[in-house]
């Protein structure tokens, strides 16, 4: 018999520390998200599988989790990528809506695939959708978001790695490759595997300066100069544009003071399906996965019936956390403003402080146990409480309460009375510090 405490492959429990940074990491980003004029959207965790998969490319379907609808019959699936929601939404809620339009979210999506780097099969994503725009400018509002949320988060050492997928579609428009020996050539060249880019390339017959073009993909990585080197192979009206595409967005890029932070790849081909245009990845130092990603994809709204342009990311949530812990940035992690500890049979001054305190904002935990003073400070501490306040000390008298502050020791006593009635001079201006606010 399998033990009660096994959880499924990919399965994650957040403890209730791991859940306060999580939402923390959460709230970050949507703070950033909304400085930016995106407002939040909250999809079904389940669809019609058929409707899904019309967003949703081959290789995801096949990795959703799928069930049947007992009142239907029909096939139901968890949604893997919430894009295809958004792009659904937009074409038919959305569609006579003024243009652009910003959407953010935070929410789980499931995939049934090999869990990888702080990476599951149920995992976290918060992200933004700009719909509307086809100009570069759309681009570089949504790699400035990225770096304003690295940022936000406190990280350190990062780097984004930005590519144009329709370069290298340009450069095979020159060939005559059947679709098999493009993505020979698509994987050689997403392995970085030099040798075997060399083997297919050269079976494909295509002229020496194509061919020197495509075995120069790996080499064109870097800054401003990569533009300059693939300005000499961007033959094609295609792979013109797609550079065109990212000097623009480089040069926008230099005017947000944020062009130190990305590191242009014409090699790079993953995400190639999905991404119409623009494509990026977002690395931090020593860490082996992208903690963002995203990109232009032009098409999707087109499987929907609505032609418009689109481009977003999203955050992996975990992978954020993560790297914060690995990076040593610091989460906060408060308790409960007030803990009260009653030692008397009438608890009438117990709860009505607690009501008083929490009716001003404040967080407010009671001990219940009946036990020693000592013990319940002990526990108030292990809750990361603030300052406790005792009713019924030895040290007190009626109608008095001992207010202790947890971290420092201090204590005071304190008419009841007081704390009910002005409770921010009862319990000193720190008081507000620690979650109360003006009455």
């Amino acid at each position: 018999m399998k033990p009660l405490t096994q959880l499924p492959k990919g399965a994650r429990i957040y403890l209730p520390d791991e859940a306060q940074r999580k939402r923390y990491v959460e709230s970050r980003l949507l703070d950033v998200f909304g400085r930016w004029g995106y407002r939040e959207v909250i999809t079904p965790t389940f669809e019609f599988f058929d409707v899904l998969s019309v967003g949703t490319d081959p290789v995801v379907q096949e990795d959703m989790f799928k069930l049947v609808d007992r009142e239907t019959g029909r096939l139901l699936a968890l949604r893997a990528d919430i894009t295809p929601q958004i792009a659904r939404i937009v074409a038919t809620r959305l569609r006579d809506e003024p243009k652009p339009l910003r959407l953010g979210y935070v929410t789980n999506v499931f995939r049934y695939d090999e869990p990888r780097i702080a990476h599951y099969r149920e995992f976290y994503q918060a992200g933004v959708e700009l719909i509307g725009l086809d100009k570069p400018e759309a681009e570089v509002e949504i790699l400035a978001m990225t770096v304003e949320g690295l940022s936000a988060l406190g990280l350190r050492h990062f780097q984004i790695d930005v590519g144009h997928p329709d370069f290298f579609r340009g450069l095979m428009e020159e060939t005559s490759a059947t679709d098999e020996q493009a993505r020979e050539v698509r994987a050689a060249l997403g392995r970085k595997d030099l040798a075997e880019l060399e083997k297919r390339v050269g079976e494909l017959g295509a002229p020496a300066r194509v061919v020197d073009a495509l075995l120069a993909l790996p080499t064109l990585f870097g800054r401003a100069e990569v533009l300059e080197r693939a300005a000499g192979f961007a033959r094609t009206p295609r792979a013109a544009r797609a550079l065109e595409n990212l000097t623009e967005v480089y040069r926008l890029l230099g005017i947000y003071g944020l062009a130190d932070s990305v590191l242009l790849d014409l090699g790079e081909v993953r995400g190639f399906d999905y991404y119409s245009g623009m494509y990026f990845e977002t690395y931090v130092s020593d860490f082996g996965a992208s903690v963002a990603a995203g990109g232009r994809y032009d098409q999707m709204l087109g499987r929907f019936g609505y032609q418009c342009p689109a481009v977003g990311f999203a955050f992996d949530v975990a992978r954020a956390l993560s790297v914060m812990e690995h990076q040593g940035v610091a989460v906060p992690l408060p308790g409960p403003a007030f803990f009260i500890v009653d030692s008397t049979p009438d608890k009438t001054a117990a709860l009505s402080l607690a009501r008083r305190l929490r009716d001003l904002g404040a967080s407010v935990s009671r001990d219940i146990v009946s036990r020693a003073l000592p013990e319940s400070l002990e526990y108030a501490r292990s809750q990361r409480a603030g300052r406790a306040i005792v009713i019924g000390s030895a040290r007190t008298r009626e109608g008095e309460a001992l207010v202790i502050d947890l971290a420092t020791g201090s204590e005071r006593i304190v008419p009841i009375q007081d704390i009910l009635e002005r409770p921010n001079e009862a319990l000193e201006a720190e008081a507000e510090a620690k979650g109360v606010n003006h009455a």
